[in-house]
């Protein structure tokens, strides 16, 4: 039996008690009958009996207090390790491929090396709300490093990869690290939230895609803090399996965004449907739309009527120059990315010196 229901089970016996003394003391004294000393010890009786409830009840309180207030500090240091071992991601290898080039072979095992061997560094740049340019959001970019400590850019290895039909295995693996590295970091700032790029590979990929949902439910305190984000050509083509892996994540409470907006027609709102919360564009798409005659600009601003009746906020990506800003502030974007704001830079630099809500992001030098 717990604190609470014995101190719930013995204050009622007391009480009982001490309503059977009290109604037998006023029966004493109205009743001529009863001599003074009956009345005396009964009243002492009853003063006891509060006295002893009241420092009983007091001392089974602070008890039920204190036991509260250990298992909630138990449960901040510990957790169930069959719940810890489900927070792990699944594993993943990247093996080789026959009849490859020794240049190709060469550049996988490079990136096989630096992925396995932890040689992965997420970097961050910021999204500013607009015209405030207070960080909102972040968003993640990932950079291998080989040996000898220089950087694999994308470029470097993608050919083979794609080559080798390794590319699928080689996202996955670096979504992963991104995902654990987030995780690491999330807990030194509070207002830590970022995109993170999902290679359409991802979803198609079933056996990985099972295991990844199952890592994402188990991770689901990231749900509010991570944004998937996918290319405007994978959404435009969005086959039907995509569409249910998408709602599968979706229903784990993540939310997605499109980036690289080519054209402002797609159906927003069946997009807002599935989760889709943030489109970016870039700003040269938005300035040139602007700047293009009465048509084009009635046709951006159908665009932009038809985002916020949709629920999705506009985000104008790749503004480099002030000079530019004067007419980005004019078509009433939401929020705006780009190196004026931020360049892309290891997470540390980021993390834990986010600018307070009213301090404004100060301008990249």
């Amino acid at each position: 039996m717990n604190l609470r229901q014995r101190t719930s089970r013995y204050s009622g016996s007391v009480m009982f008690a001490a309503g059977i003394a009290a109604v037998i003391l006023i029966a004493a004294a109205v009743s001529a009958g009863f001599r003074s000393n009956i009345e005396i010890w009964l009243s002492a009786a009853l003063v006891t009996t509060l006295i002893l409830h009241a420092r009983m009840g007091f001392a089974l309180s602070h008890a039920q207090v204190e036991l509260e207030m250990l298992k909630s500090l138990t449960a901040r240091c510990e957790e169930d390790p069959a719940e810890e071992a489900k927070k792990i991601a699944p594993v993943l290898s990247l093996t080789g491929a026959k009849g490859l080039s020794e240049d190709d072979s060469l550049m996988l095992e490079k990136v096989r090396c630096a992925i396995e061997g932890g040689k992965l560094d997420l970097y961050l740049q910021p999204i500013v709300s607009l015209p405030q340019r207070k960080i909102r959001y972040y968003e993640a970019f990932s950079r291998l490093r080989g040996e000898d400590g220089g950087v694999l850019k994308p470029t470097d290895y993608i050919e083979a990869a794609e080559r080798a039909n390794r590319i699928g295995v080689i996202d996955n693996m670096i979504l992963l690290r991104c995902v654990q590295a987030f995780r690491k970091l999330k807990h030194r700032d509070s207002q830590f939230a970022v995109f993170c790029n999902l290679s359409p590979a991802t979803l198609f990929d079933t056996d990985f895609f099972n295991h990844f949902t199952d890592y994402l439910e188990s991770n689901g305190d990231l749900s509010s803090r991570l944004i998937f984000e996918f290319t405007y050509p994978a959404v435009q083509m969005m086959h039907p399996r995509f569409e249910a892996n998408l709602d599968a994540i979706a229903r784990r409470g993540f939310a997605f965004s499109v980036d690289h907006v080519s054209s402002l027609d797609l159906d927003w709102t069946a997009l807002r449907s599935q989760n889709f919360r943030f489109a970016k564009a870039p700003s040269a798409l938005l300035l040139a739309a602007s700047n293009g005659g009465e048509a084009a600009a009635a046709k951006l601003r159908t665009f932009r009527k038809r985002l916020a009746d949709a629920g999705i906020d506009l985000i104008a990506e790749k503004i480099e120059f002030e000079n530019h800003m004067p007419e980005i502030l004019e078509l009433g974007i939401d929020f705006g990315q780009g190196n004026l704001f931020g360049a892309p830079r290891p997470a540390e630099f980021y993390v834990g010196r986010h600018p307070d809500a009213g301090q404004p992001l100060a301008k990249a030098s």
